[in-house]
């Protein structure tokens, strides 16, 4: 009896130790998991960060630069991170026009860690990244930028934009109130008034200099009248800048040593009621006195020639404001500005180039300072034919402005259009029409369908639309900015003819004859109140309305108007030749 209980024992004791080993034995491939809480605790081990490789690839493999994949931390940006080879973020990437036909890059579904991001904003994020411009990528030759870590662009709310008016009634109400130094006064119709008078003096005096074909001064007086144009249909938007300089200019000429208290003051009551003509004076005679507020007076005087888009006197001033304090950043951002609009690409650079550099070294900058200062630099570079520094720069900016602002900001919006300029410049037309589009989907989301700001890339958009033989989408483009020039510009206004002509036009080529016809009717009425009924583009007009009718089988209303079109064209070719003393070549359009 007591043998067979320890040989029971003995086999227990046995299976015991069997079991024991088997427990200590690694599992096999395919063998059932570990229970899920020790699964958790795994995963709640720190991990070692994974080293970049030294030359960083964008996420299709290409090597971006500018914005290379490097700049993004694994610990603070899950759209590009990795741990131990798991892809923490879903990342479709779209590629840009350039790079059409490669596909989106599918990738696997982020991890529970992840930040969650918009799928939309990741694309965006992406495609400045791999934003190309010029035929080569290459380095910007600036100062290399401390390292500025790309944060996800976590989606927010729209930023609410008040109503255009709202702003100019509360600009316009404020303003109107009396503080130490007093106020501007004058009205948005008063400013309205002054702009119109001086488009209309400055299209007459640019019309002289064709007329004596004097190129001399043409070219910088067309610039004057675009902008000019640009100011009147942004009417309200200009108003409420040039009220926000006016009182600024009233806190410099109260500050002003007064040599003459009765003319400085009478100075400041005038340019509270829109009357600028004695504060410049003073601020003109202050800049050229040893005085701490003469670099400020020459940069006011600057202001206020700018405001009659006297270009070229308003570059001198901010110039010899320049000379007083090199390194005022307000100072070079509007000499820039006045250089770039005169086509003065070399000054603009540099000025530009140090505007950034301030901006990069001020001890409490602000990113988005920043960017909008690399924009201004990258923009003039662009102009002046520096396509690969101008696309670094381009790709920097609009990464911290997309983060700061979000992608569909007023901001964003520019630099699109930006670069579908370059693009339409270098007849690249499919791609400047996708960036058109772009950044027109923005200003109609952020301002409205048809608010001012969207005049000039609709215009852009619809003339390119006309190029690419795309008619039928040219005529909706064409009947809105008609509409908005409509609402923005004075019934007489020139640019109002010419949106007529091209949407008279549009129709035309689609065979809506009846709407053609309207259009160049309403035109012609525009264009014999502005020049008279013999000026040459009134007959232009009538050769198209004779076209038309031809068209239309209308065989006598198109004799008509054929026979007076020649009649004004040879009125011009007569007096042409008394001018000259030579025979003039016949005149064909």
């Amino acid at each position: 009896m007591i043998n067979f209980v320890l040989a029971a024992v003995g086999i227990i004791v046995v299976a015991a130790i069997i079991l024991a080993l088997k427990l200590r034995t690694p599992r096999k491939r395919g063998e059932a998991p570990l229970p899920d809480k020790q699964v958790d605790a795994e995963a709640l081990q720190p991990r070692e960060t994974i080293q970049e490789p030294e030359e960083s690839t964008s996420p299709s493999g290409e090597t971006v630069d500018g914005l290379d994949a490097s700049d993004v931390k694994m610990d603070e940006s899950p759209v590009l991170a990795h741990q131990e080879g798991e892809v923490l973020a879903a990342v479709s990437v779209e590629t840009d026009s350039a790079r059409a036909g490669e596909g989106i890059e599918d990738r696997e579904t982020a991890s529970a860690a992840a930040v969650p991001v918009e799928q939309a904003d990741v694309e965006a994020l992406e495609e400045i990244r791999s934003l190309e411009i010029g035929p080569e990528t290459a380095t910007a030759e600036e100062p290399a930028a401390p390292e500025e870590k790309i944060e996800p662009v976590v989606p927010k709310a729209a930023v609410e934009e008040p109503e255009t008016s709202a702003v100019v009634a509360e600009a316009e109400a404020d303003l109107k109130e009396e503080t130490t130094a007093g106020q501007v006064r004058f009205s948005l119709q008063t400013y309205a008034n002054r702009l119109n008078d001086l488009e209309e003096k400055q299209r007459a005096a640019l019309a002289r200099l064709v007329g004596e074909q004097n190129e001399k001064h043409r070219d910088r007086m067309q610039r004057e009248l675009v902008i000019m144009n640009d100011k009147l249909a942004l009417l309200e938007d200009s108003y409420a800048e040039e009220v926000a300089s006016c009182g600024e200019i009233l806190q410099t000429l109260a500050e002003m040593p007064a040599t003459d208290f009765s003319e400085q003051q009478e100075a400041m009551a005038n340019l509270r009621e829109g009357d600028p003509e004695k504060a410049e004076a003073l601020l003109v005679r202050l800049s050229q006195q040893e005085h701490p507020l003469a670099a400020r007076a020459g940069y006011h005087s600057g202001q206020l020639a700018e405001f009659r888009v006297e270009l070229q006197t308003a570059l001198d001033r901010y110039r010899q404001a320049l000379e007083r304090e090199p390194e005022n950043a307000m100072y070079l951002r509007a000499a820039g500005r006045a250089a770039r609009s005169l086509y003065r690409y070399k000054e603009a650079l540099a000025w530009f180039a140090t505007y950034v550099r301030l901006c990069r070294e001020k001890s409490d900058a602000d990113p988005l300072d920043l960017a909008l200062a690399q924009r201004e630099l990258a923009y003039t570079l662009m102009l002046s034919g520096q396509y690969q520094k101008a696309g670094a720069l381009y790709k920097e900016a609009m990464a911290v402005m997309a983060r700061k602002l979000g992608q569909d900001h007023p901001e964003m919006a520019t630099c699109w259009y930006q670069i579908g300029e370059f693009q339409e410049t270098m007849g690249e037309y499919d791609k400047a029409v996708s960036l058109y589009r772009k950044a027109l989907a923005i200003l109609e989301q952020t301002k409205g369908q048809e608010h001012p700001a969207l005049a000039v890339l609709l215009d852009k958009l619809a003339a390119l639309c006309m190029e690419l033989e795309m008619e039928k989408e040219a005529v909706p483009l064409y009947e809105r900015l008609l509409r908005i020039r409509e609402q923005a510009l004075r019934p007489t206004h020139p640019q109002l003819a010419l949106s007529l002509n091209n949407l008279a036009e549009s129709y035309r080529l689609q065979g809506q004859y009846l709407q053609a016809e309207a259009c160049y009717q309403k035109s012609l009425h525009i264009n014999e109140t502005l020049h008279g009924p013999e000026h040459p583009s009134v007959a232009a007009i009538l050769q198209e309305l004779a076209k038309l009718c031809t068209s239309q089988r209308k065989t006598e209303e198109a004799r008509q108007y054929q026979e007076r079109a020649s009649a004004i064209f040879q009125k011009s070719v007569d007096a042409s030749e008394r001018k000259s003393g030579k025979e003039a070549l016949t005149l064909e359009l």
